[in-house]
């Protein structure tokens, strides 16, 4: 999530903004190889919020892919939600559109680019004016790969010694984001158009389209999905459509060439939504340092934006 969360950012998470959600597991678990007992599991029930999510904000949720364990207790994400139920997303060289309107643009957005340099000694310097410590030298054509914020990369264009700034972009498919499958030939800079699942919204079922709405089948809305040659069944049942019972939400990190996000691992359901990321409260450099070194000030009490 760099910029906007750093290592060492201790995140004040607000609850209430979007309902506080019960707890699924209420017996803890007496074995240290068990995060819970496993013996009661209630319903998914979340009390009115102050506000629903809405386009970038900062979220807080549990992974939605780590399997076998009850949503409460699976590991916490922080995120920023790019679509919204009912929302058609697709990204095009990097750039995010919900239908056909381009998404507004993040000042605190890194992507990947290539400086070529007069020598191979500009690295510190690049290292030093962009406090930057994610880049490195990639040939001996003096050639660097950082992750720079859009404003980060047109300042260093206006240095002498550097002959060019070129974003990376990725035009090959290793067919390892969501959702797989041979139909589905996208990559992180290229992605969609794909259709965020919104509770009460039915969608036609192909086996085609099955591998985006498998998983919310099976998984989250706990139904019985099998396939015999190119039918469908749901619970036993012939189906060729299906109606959502939840919201899904989509979600990506800032640092959008080097994050494991909603590209890869699909939708994030709303009975995994923990709450809002509202402000950094205390935030610790790392390193072996003296501890009032280590102590990031100037971070202390912001707002995540």
């Amino acid at each position: 999530m760099e910029e906007s969360l750093f290592p060492g950012d201790f995140v004040w998470v607000n609850k209430l903004s979007y309902g506080p959600r019960f707890p699924e597991t209420i017996l803890p678990s007496f074995s240290e190889k068990k995060k819970h007992s496993g013996l009661i599991n209630l319903p998914y029930l979340r009390l009115p919020g102050f506000t629903h999510i809405k386009h970038n904000d900062v979220v807080v949720f549990n992974f939605p892919d780590e399997d076998n364990m009850p949503t409460d207790k699976k590991v916490n994400l922080v995120k920023r939600c790019i679509g919204l139920p009912g929302d058609t997303l697709t990204i095009k060289n990097k750039t995010v559109f919900i239908g056909k309107q381009k998404a507004a643009d993040l000042p605190s957005a890194k992507y990947s680019y290539e400086i070529k340099a007069s020598s191979d000694t500009m690295g510190q310097h690049l290292y030093q004016s962009i406090h930057a410590d994610d880049g490195e030298l990639v040939n001996d054509e003096n050639v660097y790969s950082f992750l720079l914020t859009k404003a980060e990369a047109d300042s260093i264009r206006k240095e002498e010694g550097i002959y060019s700034v070129t974003q990376v972009s990725v035009s090959y498919s290793t067919n390892s984001l969501f959702p797989g499958g041979e139909y589905f030939f996208w990559n992180r800079d290229n992605f969609g158009p794909i259709l965020i699942p919104k509770k009460g919204v039915t969608v036609h079922l192909s086996i085609d389209s099955l591998p985006l709405y498998a998983r919310i089948i099976s998984t989250y809305e706990h139904h019985s999905l099998q396939t015999r040659s190119d039918s469908i069944f749901i619970d036993g049942k012939y189906c060729t459509h299906y109606t959502f019972t939840m919201n899904y939400y989509f979600m990506m990190g800032d640092n959008r060439d080097d994050s494991e996000d909603s590209r890869y691992w699909g939708f994030v359901p709303e009975d995994h939504i923990i709450g809002k990321a509202s402000m950094v409260l205390v935030s610790l450099r790392r390193g072996k340092i003296s501890l009032w070194h280590k102590i990031n000030w100037h971070r202390f009490f912001r707002w995540v934006e």
